[in-house]
């Protein structure tokens, strides 16, 4: 399966060291659009040099292709990075999962009939193929880093993960 990427989960990961389980999910190719490896490029912080080596060696800029009117007119309204993950997603012709938290974007992008999964999606799926042991802390890190997360999204993973309260 092909992972394509929004700016905002890879940001998550990288506030909390876990940028590269990503490359440990078993996935084929984790692809992002031009413009989110430019909001990428201009984030400024400590996990700028997790983002800076992720975008050197595993993560792969794709360039969209031609885009179909239909498309173009179902993200309309999102932002640009959003749009153009929802529309690299939508072009592919082979097994894609679309990684986005915004709800605009991941609400387009089930619309057009594409997988999507959030941060939280993907510490899930770590935790099931045994990437990381437990989901609840590497949530409650991100949300400490400044990344938000609602309390029912907190609740919903901490029931699929099995993980009880402390």
């Amino acid at each position: 399966m092909i992972l394509v990427c929004n700016t905002g989960p890879l940001i998550a990961l990288a506030k909390i060291h876990r940028l590269s389980l990503l490359q440990d999910l078993g996935l084929e190719r984790i692809l992002i659009p031009p413009m989110v490896q430019k909001e990428l490029w201009g984030k400024v912080g400590p996990e700028s040099s997790a983002i800076e080596s992720a975008l050197n060696s595993f993560i792969q800029v794709a360039k969209l292709q031609e885009i179909d009117q239909r498309l173009e007119y179902a993200t309309v309204d999102l932002d640009q990075g959003e749009k153009e993950a929802v529309l690299l997603a939508a072009s592919l012709h082979e097994a894609v999962a679309l990684l986005i938290d915004d709800q605009a974007g991941r609400k387009v992008a089930r619309e057009l009939g594409l997988q999507v999964l959030g941060t939280a999606g993907v510490l899930l799926l770590a935790k099931r193929r045994g990437v990381v042991e437990s989901v609840i802390p590497l949530i409650d890190e991100i949300r400490r880093q400044g990344y938000w997360l609602s309390d029912a999204l907190v609740a919903q993973v901490r029931r699929l993960a099995g993980e009880q309260e402390a």
